[in-house]
């Protein structure tokens, strides 16, 4: 668990001050009026209710992101200053009970800045507090010359996008790619090739140099994470092209299955919106060009659609046919059945990182579409006609299963973020 990004750490604090001070307080006291041990039987009590809060917690709260440490309870004045020797910077939220009324010492604790649980919660809430912990966790790659010709607006600014959610970004160059692709053994990209074909229905165009490229790509791409710790890549993959005739699609899709989100042309805010939903929903995640009135990317009346080259298999239906890059007798990219039927979430941010648009819909059926690859149709929650007025960030848009609403919206309160939706 501790190398895993996304815990989120709940550290349980209990105030167990009574606002009466005195031994004999009054008629509102507990009922433990002249007793000389009131300090060790209050200090028991609290013992018991904190952990009686704990265990309410994780009976109300079960999923399996979520650490709670060990209760700091404040029985004196004095506790509530070591509480700072406590908290860490891997705290992610404080649950907070109290024996009585302690304004002034919940106050305090809400001066550290951390959300507060009082009473009860939601995994709504929990997953807006993964997103957040897992942003702050991640880094991605971007390979290749900024700006991206196809995704020009960024942002470029790699230090604002750390400031803003904690995401670091690691820049490199199209010919540092190349140095470290050339290296891997012959050997080892051809045993990583069998290994793919089991997933192959059958191979079309490509020959078996453009798959042994398509391995080498993702073994490269594979250590490159590995080395920046990174669980994001973005590439300008235009300019691959023009190096060699490699393009990374294919190694996109295995490595969203394995956690390691992927975002094409060099989008950056396609990047981080593929974060944002494989940390809320804990699923793999595609995007492509967003089709949201008739003809765009072929999305038809009524519907929407995303267009482009990327479906991991978790999210097919069948095994992978093997095609060559958009027509072109070079590259691979494969085509599988989307699962139809599946709820789903879109998600795109704009390029101020202050706005996220959310749609829910669900998948209807999906193409080859020959120059992209993959055309997936979709029917979705409210007025599609809306979509165009709504519009944030580029022309890519990001898609994972299942319906995210409600866990975005409270995501966006925590990293402030305008959320717009249908």
């Amino acid at each position: 668990m501790e190398d895993q990004r996304g815990i989120v750490k709940i550290k349980p604090v209990y105030v167990g001050l009574y606002h009466y001070r005195e031994r004999y307080g009054s008629v509102c006291s507990p009922d433990v009026k002249g007793t000389p041990q009131i300090s060790e039987i209050r200090s028991q009590k609290a013992m018991e209710e904190a952990e009686e809060l704990v265990k309410r917690f994780k009976e109300k709260i079960k999923l399996d992101f979520v650490d709670v440490k060990e209760p700091f309870i404040i029985n004196s004045q004095k506790d509530l200053r070591r509480l700072r020797e406590i908290l860490t910077y891997d705290d992610d939220a404080l649950l907070v009970g109290s024996m009585g009324r302690n304004p002034l010492e919940i106050y305090t604790l809400s001066l550290y800045g951390l959300p507060m649980i009082e009473g009860e919660t939601t995994e709504d809430f929990m997953r807006a507090l993964r997103v957040k912990k897992f942003l702050r966790q991640s880094r991605f790659l971007y390979i290749g010359e900024i700006p991206s010709f196809s995704a020009p607006n960024g942002p470029w600014d790699f230090y604002a996008i750390e400031r803003r959610f904690g995401v670091r970004v690691r820049h490199i160059e199209t010919n540092e790619f190349y140095r470290y692709y050339d290296r891997i053994p012959d050997d080892t990209v051809k045993k990583e090739l069998e290994k793919w074909k089991e997933d192959f229905e059958k191979i079309l165009e490509p020959s078996e140099e453009d798959l042994l490229n398509a391995a080498r790509v993702y073994l490269t791409l594979k250590h490159l994470c590995e080395i920046e710790d990174a669980n994001g890549v973005t590439i300008n993959c235009g300019r691959f092209t023009e190096e060699r005739p490699v393009v990374p699609c294919l190694a996109f899709d295995r490595l969203i299955d394995e956690g390691i989100m992927c975002a094409c042309e060099g989008d950056i805010t396609a990047m981080l919106s593929s974060l944002m939903l494989h940390a809320v929903s804990g699923q793999p995640v595609l995007m492509g060009n967003f089709g949201y009135e008739p003809g765009l990317f072929e999305a038809e009346e009524g519907e929407v659609t995303i267009e482009h080259d990327l479906i991991p298999l978790s999210m097919a239906s069948t095994k992978y046919i093997i095609r060559d890059y958009h027509g072109r007798g070079f590259g691979v990219t494969g085509y599988a059945d989307i699962k139809a039927g599946q709820p789903m979430t879109l998600l795109n941010m704009d390029s101020s990182l202050s706005k996220i648009l959310v749609v829910e819909g669900w998948v209807k059926r999906s193409e080859d579409g020959i120059h992209c690859r993959i055309i997936i149709h979709m029917d979705v929650k409210g007025d599609v006609k809306r979509l165009p007025e709504l519009l944030v960030g580029s022309q890519h848009i990001s898609m994972t299963y299942g319906h995210w609403l409600s866990a975005l919206q409270e995501t966006s309160k925590l990293l402030n973020l305008e959320i717009i939706h249908l």
